[in-house]
């Protein structure tokens, strides 16, 4: 290695240094400056964007959060890594919740791994941090993505439709609740037909709900269909 090269291998040391140093103190702002100098020359190292992106989530630039991160979960995926992609699109989850692209990353992983219910689950909670009205058509976008993977899956079934009668779209929720209704009994069917009278009030959806109340009396009913008995929450799966 010639002066050149040794000086730059020193200078580049120095940087990193400098920022694990402000990164330590807080200073999250100076250590992205030091990162990104580093990465001017680097583009491609993944350990450096591992380290940046959580400090651009912090500062709120989840954009170039979202590509570090992305970056770091590709290179892992390449390199035959999975556990180690899934954790980074998780820690993406936890910093950049409403970032779309990371929650239907995390699903398509999980799905690929083969569970399907995980799959189910992370769809189903990044909907929820899209809950506010100018953000329902991505939380409905998440829950149509679930319904690809579980179409009757009961929990996404019933936040579709109440999502769809929030946006004025109550043919397609008064046609999810009614199929659904046909899939299960108990105290899921009373959250249908409670569903049903919110989406359409009247003498017919009141009766029905008025009905499902009543044969509570008489016990809890099995389940049909097969469906899961609750969602297990992502946080649970992974462990």
């Amino acid at each position: 290695m010639g002066i050149l090269g040794r000086t730059a291998a020193v200078d580049r040391d120095q940087l990193l240094e400098a920022a694990a140093r402000a990164r330590s103190r807080g200073q999250r702002r100076r250590a992205i400056s030091l990162y990104r100098e580093v990465l001017a020359d680097d583009r491609g190292n993944t350990d450096l964007h591992a380290k940046l992106a959580p400090l651009l989530a912090e500062t709120g630039q989840d954009f170039d959060a979202w590509n570090s991160f992305r970056t770091t979960a590709q290179a892992a995926l390449r390199a035959g890594r999975e556990d180690r992609a899934l954790a980074i699109y998780e820690q993406a989850a936890k910093y950049l919740p409403r970032e779309i692209q990371v929650w239907q990353a995390l699903a398509r992983l999980l799905a690929r791994q083969g569970d399907e219910g995980a799959a189910v689950e992370a769809l189903l909670e990044g909907s929820r941090h899209f809950r506010v009205p100018f953000l329902l058509p991505q939380a409905i976008h998440l829950l149509r993505r679930a319904r690809t993977v579980e179409p009757w899956d009961f929990e996404t079934v019933i936040d579709l439709a109440g999502l769809l009668r929030r946006c004025e779209q109550r043919a397609e929720a008064r046609l999810l609740l009614d199929r659904l209704a046909a899939r299960v009994s108990g105290r899921r069917l009373r959250r249908v037909r409670g569903a049903q009278l919110r989406l359409a009030p009247g003498p017919r959806a009141f009766w029905r709900w008025l009905r499902t109340r009543e044969q509570a009396s008489q016990g809890p009913e099995p389940l049909r269909d097969g469906l899961r008995s609750e969602v297990v929450p992502l946080r649970a799966v992974r462990r």
